[in-house]
């Protein structure tokens, strides 16, 4: 099998899968005029959040990593980062954190006074962009050099028995042929933490997956004690699901645990914390470095991703009304033929097919808070 597809080549050795313009706000106050700057620009895409203004602590440090990882994300060709002025969030911060690997600019309403010139200026900038996106030509390129997100969403006891062994493989083919591959941790999977441990050769890694259960506390708050959750204060099915799930990571050994916005250090499996907002979720991979999620879902979702192509596996079922939502079914075919063939609808992705979510153009972007919020 071919393991490579036609993509654009970055000057930081990644590739981007597709070649947007990113115009993004730095503040949910100048979410409007970064939308307009967008609409009139082919090719440009609108990252607008509710976050930027009046954060403090961790909850501002959540929301700088998360714009300047996106606008980092290779499938971007350059990024404008649209301010107000007076945010915490400044757009000269973000310049500082964002790598200088492709064209980036920031403009801000007060600085240019007044919406209407920021929306001028912006447009002639992300135009002149646009025009050399289109110029750019895919070219032949290894599958080691993107890297993708995995998240299983709604997922029940038939629906993993079904999907995991297809999964897994995809997995462990995309992590041997030298692709990153970022698999989400979310509170289901949580529970299979133990287990997970056995597979990290980093004692760092290994011990944070033995404790990933207390971080289920987040979960009960009706249930409030001083003590601490254990694996063993799972319920049964709870820890049948985690163990089902845990089967989706296929074999290869856990590199390492990322919070959001964390970039991997080396090349391999990944686990990724993701909240259980499915936007929130994509986002977070995307500012993760994510080219590409694969959402495993029982029946499709409604929802996607504006930085990354979100192509939906899920369980064949008798009920067909979300047929349209599903890119690959998972049958009752062969694992290994499976395997194949969702790699091969994968790679065509890659190289320029639409998702049946970019074609309903379903895509959103946003930002977890992780604190309080004035």
């Amino acid at each position: 099998m071919d393991y490579s597809f036609n993509g654009y080549k970055r000057n930081d050795g990644k590739a981007g899968i597709r070649n947007h313009i990113g115009v993004i706000c730095s503040v949910v106050c100048s979410s409007v005029v970064a939308r307009e700057i967008a609409e009139k620009v082919h090719g440009a895409v609108p990252f607008v959040h509710g976050n930027g203004c009046a954060q403090l602590g961790d909850d501002f440090k959540l929301t700088k990593n998360m714009v300047a990882g996106v606008a980092d994300n290779p499938n971007l060709y350059a990024s404008l980062l649209v301010g107000l002025g007076c945010e915490t969030n400044q757009v000269s911060g973000l310049l500082e954190s964002i790598p200088k690997t492709k064209p980036i600019k920031g403009i801000g309403i007060q600085q240019l006074a007044g919406g209407e010139n920021t929306i001028n200026r912006g447009v002639e900038i992300a135009e002149q962009w646009s025009r050399e996106a289109s110029s750019q030509q895919r070219e032949r390129l290894p599958i080691s050099s993107l890297s993708v997100g995995i998240l299983p969403v709604d997922l029940d006891e038939g629906s993993l028995e079904k999907a995991a062994p297809v999964i897994g493989g995809v997995v462990d083919s995309l992590v041997e042929q030298g692709a990153n591959v970022l698999f989400g941790l979310s509170q289901s999977l949580e529970p299979a933490g133990l287990l997970l441990s056995q597979r990290s050769d980093d004692e760092e890694v290994s011990n944070r997956l033995k404790r990933a259960g207390e971080g289920l506390q987040r979960r009960r708050w009706k249930e409030v004690s001083n003590g601490s959750l254990t694996h063993d204060n799972f319920s049964e099915p709870e820890q049948t699901l985690a163990s089902l799930e845990a089967e989706m990571t296929g074999t290869q050994s856990i590199k390492s645990v990322l919070g959001y916005s964390e970039i991997p250090a080396e090349k391999g499996l990944h686990l990724i914390t993701v909240p259980s907002n499915i936007v929130e979720a994509l986002s977070n991979m995307a500012s993760s470095g994510c080219n590409l999620v694969l959402i495993v879902s029982n029946r499709g979702v409604l929802t996607g991703s504006l930085a990354l192509p979100c192509m939906t596996i899920a369980p064949q079922h008798q009920n067909e009304a979300f047929d349209e939502l599903i890119d690959y079914t998972v049958t009752s075919e062969p694992v290994s033929l499976q395997v194949e063939a969702v790699i091969s609808e994968f790679l065509e992705i890659c190289s320029g097919k639409q998702t049946c979510l970019e074609q309903l153009e379903l895509g959103e972007f946003s930002i977890p808070h992780v604190g309080t919020t004035f």
